[in-house]
């Protein structure tokens, strides 16, 4: 029942609701509760990513006092840290209601900052309270002029990326004006929106530096990425894009269904761009799509493969990947599917373990990838424990590549997702297009060693 879960921590569908809502920039998002309950997000969604303030650009005319002296930072609803506040509800507040501890929160907050939006989120306790609390906030949204969002977040048993795209499509309704959500024709270079990507990526900036990349060697620009820091006026024209590229389906299958039914043009890759062949298949796919020329990608693709096939043969001659060394991987089908037509398409490794997560979000990555094992005889590996194989290179979270390493020492650990280990990343990277294949295959040929030299 729980093989669908990380053995140490698995976000939910709250923590889902609040990625959605705080992947857009300029959004008040507040958590109706206690304290405590905001803290684990706080800290998590600041520590990855990186938003631009705008006291950088004042630069000597800014004194440290008046950086430091923020009166919301140092108020009790966001208690020193600089997102997603609290109510800060007391043991009164379940009794007599919420509401006047909430509006309090978000006058404070309304007042203090100008926002494009504002959304609260209801914790565990306070959904199982019942308040009808809309009609006060459309009120007091009515009264700043603000659009709101009210989630009364009841499916805590769901997974993190359901909270995700169920909160991505009302956010899209919410902030997409009904005129504008039909596809809007507009002159010079087709431009596109990616939809799969979160604000809880491993290397989101690497990451969309890499897609971006790709796209404009090929004259594509990217007009919006819902999920992954976007302005709520990048939403707006959202319609006026040539394409809609979907690389995750478990992320956002509801999100493709919604645009789907307002008509706009939908392109479902079904996976992340991992390793040459799938890049290479991305660019073609896109390209011939929008009628843009492949080949100044398709160029920088094959000069990275020859940098690659450079350092395999200086380190391994006609040999290949040794045979004895395998790989563990736990991840979402559509990003391990990937994963496994790089390591085994293409450098030839085998499997010890495929620990699949998220299964409630089921599409055609895991069909792909459960017949792709049928046809080497290695269903097994579905059921091994990830963290008792030998002899091999882990990839997944921090927490589990750590838990693998108090079963065995023979291992080498590649995190590809959060939580992390507290490896610092100063230099931005990433794991997909041709260059993530690069530092890919720079990780593989230095745990290669590692692992040779413990024999």
């Amino acid at each position: 029942m729980t093989g669908s879960y990380l053995r140490n921590t698995t976000p939910d569908y709250l923590t889902g609701e609040v990625f959605a809502c705080e992947s857009i920039k300029g959004g008040l998002v507040l958590l109706n509760g206690p304290l405590g309950c905001r803290f684990y997000h706080s800290y998590g969604f600041g520590k990855n990513t990186i938003q631009e303030s705008g006291l950088w650009h004042l630069r000597g005319e800014l004194e440290l006092k008046n950086a430091m002296d923020d009166h919301l930072l140092r108020s009790q609803y966001f208690a020193g840290t600089p997102a997603i506040p609290g109510s800060n509800l007391r043991y009164e507040d379940n009794i007599f209601g919420t509401w006047e501890q909430l509006e309090r929160a978000l006058r404070d907050c309304l007042t203090e900052r100008e926002y494009h939006f504002f959304a609260v989120l209801q914790t565990p306790g306070t959904s199982l309270l019942g308040e009808a609390l809309e009609q006060n906030l459309s009120r007091l949204a009515k009264e700043y002029e603000v659009p709101f969002l009210f989630l009364e977040s009841p499916q805590f048993s769901e997974n993190a990326f359901i909270g995700f795209d169920e909160t991505m499509v009302k956010l899209l309704h919410l902030l997409v004006p009904e005129q504008k959500r039909k596809k809007q024709a507009k002159a010079g270079a087709p431009r596109v929106n990616l939809f799969g990507f979160y604000t809880y990526e491993k290397f989101l900036e690497g990451d969309l530096a890499e897609i971006r990349s790709l796209l404009e060697i090929m004259g594509i620009e990217i007009a919006c990425v819902p999920g992954a820091g976007s302005t709520v006026e990048e939403l707006q024209v959202l319609p006026e894009a040539d394409l809609n590229l979907f690389f995750a389906p478990e992320r956002c299958q509801q999100t493709m269904h919604y645009l789907e039914q307002q008509g706009l043009p939908i392109l479902d890759f079904g996976s992340m761009p991992v390793g040459f062949d799938l890049t290479e298949q991305f660019v073609k796919t896109v390209a011939e799509r929008l009628g843009a020329d492949a080949s100044p990608a398709l160029v920088r693709i094959e000069k990275d493969r020859a940098r690659a096939f450079y350092h395999l043969a200086r380190r391994f001659g006609n040999h290949g990947f040794p045979k004895n060394i395998r790989y563990a991987i736990e991840g979402e089908a559509s990003f391990v599917y990937a994963w496994m037509d790089f390591l085994s398409g293409y450098l030839g490794m085998r499997p010890a373990c495929i620990h699949l997560l998220y299964g409630q979000c089921k599409g055609k990555a895991e069909e792909k990838l459960r017949r792709m094992l049928e046809e080497w005889g290695m269903e097994d590996v579905l059921e091994t424990d990830i963290t008792k194989v030998e002899n091999a290179i882990v990839f997944g979270s921090g927490n589990t590549i750590m838990d693998a390493f108090l079963h065995s020492e023979k291992l080498y650990g590649v995190e590809i997702a959060n939580p992390s280990t507290e490896y610092l990343h100063v230099v931005p990277k990433t794991y997909l297009g041709s260059k993530g294949a690069l530092y890919l295959l720079e990780q593989l040929l230095n745990g290669v060693r590692m692992l040779g030299a413990w024999d």
